[in-house]
């Protein structure tokens, strides 16, 4: 007679191993306190398990649904033309590398960072995407346009069938557009899986000359947006269909005005003039025509800072998209203003930056002690 095979010996899951009301409690500890967690993920075997554990983080990313900010980067110029690409903190969340000598920072979404090269020494890398979590770094050439001012965005490979709660480590897209002297624009894609460009997508512009904007693009459904600075156009580049369109401001601002996404969908703009930040948001009539609808208008000198807010100098430079995050420069520094409280709170003294490039993205005790 056979013995019967020893029983198996269930290993309970994470999850299991801690109660439902500690559960519930470390749910809901703020994403942008990073290290609350982390320190919690300490206090124990049990706590450390779960709270390095996959689906327990879904559900955490999940119940919180917007990734926080954890910090932002501008541009600094330097003397002979240098620039230093700086990472401010806005939490406990600190990368290896804060500051990028000889890096110009372009764009930032799905959590990773797109910098350039502004040297074009021989050899180096023209683009460069980082992932702030892991310090990972990917080097990129410029595609084979024919341009003399471009602009370029990262984002998920998956863009359209992903929720970006937890996308940093997988495939990304580089999308470029470009304007030579001849009124043409290009655009193409730089896929991080094949590690190749598309071939391009050429379109006139409407104005024989743009210069593309330095400020970050903005990514709305499968299209993502840029600001060509001279004609104050938009231009926009639809990546499932690959086609290029051109689209008008609503209004004459001071700087740079910024895109965004509206409330509704579809895509936002805000911009200041006078002492005024207004909002827009672009939408389709009754007979299918897109048109700019003012759908806001926050007057600057009536926000409670310390600091006036108004001023010639006052403009948009940047927005932290889910978070409803404008920041505005003006002579005293650069503000944060929350859209839905109406809370300015300054976060630099500088007053000369003219981009804010938005850090968003969960940082979680697996990622810390990986």
């Amino acid at each position: 007679m056979t013995t019967p095979p020893p029983p198996q010996l269930l290993h309970p899951s994470p999850q299991d191993q801690v109660d439902d009301l500690t559960q519930e409690i470390l749910l809901r500890i703020p994403p942008y306190k990073p290290k609350r967690l982390v320190r919690c993920s300490a206090v124990c075997k049990p706590w450390r398990l779960l709270l390095t554990d996959p689906a327990f983080l879904r559900r955490y990313r999940a119940f919180h649904g917007v990734p926080p900010m954890l910090g932002f980067l501008f541009n600094v110029k330097l003397p002979r033309n240098r620039f230093v690409a700086r990472f401010v903190r806005t939490t406990s969340f600190r990368p290896r590398t804060l500051d990028h000598s000889d890096w110009y920072a372009r764009d930032s979404r799905h959590g990773r960072v797109l910098f350039h090269n502004p040297s074009y020494v021989e050899g180096d890398p023209d683009l460069v995407v980082w992932n702030p979590i892991t310090d990972e770094k990917w080097q990129l050439a410029f595609p084979s346009l024919d341009f003399e001012d471009w602009d370029a965005a990262v984002l998920c490979a998956a863009f359209g069938g992903c929720d970006h709660l937890d996308c940093h480590g997988g495939p990304f897209l580089v999308a470029f557009v470009g304007t030579d002297n001849e009124g043409i624009t290009s655009a193409c894609v730089y896929s991080s899986e094949t590690a190749t460009w598309s071939d391009a997508t050429v379109a006139e512009h409407p104005n024989d000359f743009a210069i593309m904007n330095m400020k970050p693009s903005e990514l709305v459904g499968n299209t993502i947006y840029f600001i060509a600075v001279d004609s104050k156009t938009i231009v926009e580049y639809d990546l499932g269909r690959r086609q290029l369109a051109f689209i008008d401001p609503p209004f004459a601002y001071q700087g740079c005005g910024v895109l965004m996404p509206a409330m509704g969908g579809g895509l936002g703009f805000t911009g200041v003039r006078g002492s005024c930040l207004y909002l827009w948001s672009r939408e389709a009539g009754p007979d299918g025509t897109a048109a700019w609808t003012q759908r806001r208008v926050i007057e600057l000198n009536t926000l409670p800072t310390r600091a006036p807010l108004y001023g010639p100098t006052a403009a948009a430079v940047g927005f932290a998209a889910g978070l409803g995050v404008i920041f505005v420069t003006t002579d005293a520094g650069v503000f944060a203003i929350n859209l839905k409280s109406c809370i300015a709170k300054k976060v630099s003294n500088r007053g000369s930056i003219d981009t804010i490039i938005p850090y968003t993205t969960f940082y979680t005790p697996d990622h810390a002690t990986g």
